[in-house]
């Protein structure tokens, strides 16, 4: 008896549970594989399953002349094996190794081809040999049928990625967007399922700050707080960590306490600038120490850093020689930013300046440099004459 598509519903999900299935070792078509193929049942179906992919599944025998026609023709035709790595996951089943699967599947020719959906429906059931374009066409239909588009498909292993880097506001707002796509599909179940993972993550940071509070160590637990609204953020745990968050920052006694922690960790920034000599940044440091910590102890002893570097001479060259430097700097990527939105004699100025600050500076040869491109290009900058004047002195 011939059997249909229709009749053929589920029925691998019914064989599932029917066989206790063993490894498969392919017997047949022992000729060079040029396709991933699986040889398992239950790990085809679990990536099947995992990357919301269909199933390509091949029934044979060793001594099958068109299981080998097959395997030798369209399944060494470029364009087919491509779309089939592409876009399904390859199963070879040995007939002679798996009587009961193949009677359960009723096939009664050799080749046949059963195309599968990652839930186990059946969409096409092929027997016989069969070439390469009308092959074809019967895996653009079950692309078709199978309700997770590819786009869905890619972006959960986009989302799987991003999980893997530690990026999980991209993850949560993927795997999302694949949930309300694929629906109660086994690639949406799943996608849930890593949501839920990632809500106990950030749950578990959660409890963290409920210690470090009940331990009086607040300022502790609004840097865990602070962490989770940004490392989760789109998760229920980071919503209620801004909540939390403000909740705390209201209370006079923790902005208190927050305010002596800030004055005090900015303090130890500029002790430590001092100790390295980067000086320029031990000025500003203690100049918004004395500006918006005063009523703090920590300002009077920026104070006397302040005074420190102010009478003495050689610190303050070093300064300058850092707020020089920092200049050239922001100098050049300002032309970069200039010449981005094609404003090239902005840009000029901007390369004028850094030969004009360090004119024997690795920097002003890079100025010089693409100074002499933009001249070159005919951007309306003068080819001679000096240079412009520097216009940001003053502002």
């Amino acid at each position: 008896m011939r059997l249909t598509p229709g009749k053929c519903l589920h029925l691998v999900l019914v064989i599932t549970g029917m066989l206790q299935l063993r490894p498969i070792q392919a017997q047949w078509l022992r000729t060079t594989e040029t396709l991933p193929w699986e040889t398992d049942y239950n790990t085809a179906r679990k990536r099947a399953a995992d990357h919301g992919l269909p199933l390509f599944v091949v029934i044979g025998t060793q001594n099958c002349y068109y299981c080998r026609k097959l395997e030798n023709g369209p399944l060494r035709d470029p364009q087919l094996s491509t779309h089939l790595q592409r876009h399904f996951v390859l199963l070879k089943i040995d007939a002679h190794r798996e009587p009961e699967l193949t009677r359960a599947l009723r096939v009664q020719a050799y080749p046949t081809i059963v195309l599968a959906g990652p839930d186990g429906k059946i969409h096409a059931f092929l027997e016989g040999y069969m070439e390469a374009p009308r092959l074809e066409e019967h895996c653009k239909r079950t692309l078709l049928a199978v309700s997770t588009t590819e786009g869905t498909a890619r972006d959960f292993e986009q989302a799987r990625q991003a999980l893997a880097s530690g990026d999980y506001p991209r993850a949560v707002t993927l795997l999302r967007q694949v949930a309300r796509e694929a629906g109660e599909q086994p690639i949406g179940q799943k996608a849930r399922q890593l949501l839920e993972e990632i809500e106990q993550q950030a749950a578990t940071e959660q409890q963290r700050v409920e210690t470090l509070l009940a331990q009086g160590q607040t300022p502790e637990a609004l840097a865990v707080l602070t962490n989770i609204v940004r490392s989760y953020a789109g998760t229920l745990a980071a919503e209620r960590a801004a909540g939390q968050i403000n909740r705390l920052t209201a209370q006079p006694d923790v902005q208190q306490l927050l305010q002596q922690r800030g004055a005090q960790d900015l303090l130890a920034a500029a002790r430590e600038d001092f100790r390295l000599l980067r000086l320029y940044d031990c000025l500003l440091k203690c100049e918004q120490l004395q500006t918006h910590y005063a009523n703090q102890p920590e300002a009077q002893q920026a104070a006397q850093l302040l005074a420190e570097i102010r009478k003495n001479p050689h610190h303050l060259a070093r300064a300058c020689d850092q707020l020089q430097q920092r200049t050239i700097q922001l100098s050049l990527l300002l032309a970069e930013a200039w010449l981005a939105q094609g404003k090239t004699a902005e840009a000029a100025a901007c390369f004028e300046r850094v030969m004009r600050l360090a004119p024997d500076s690795p920097e002003a040869r890079v100025a010089a440099t693409a100074l002499s491109r933009l001249k070159a290009q005919g951007s309306g900058i003068p080819t001679s004459g000096p240079l412009q004047p520097d216009t940001s002195r003053g502002r």
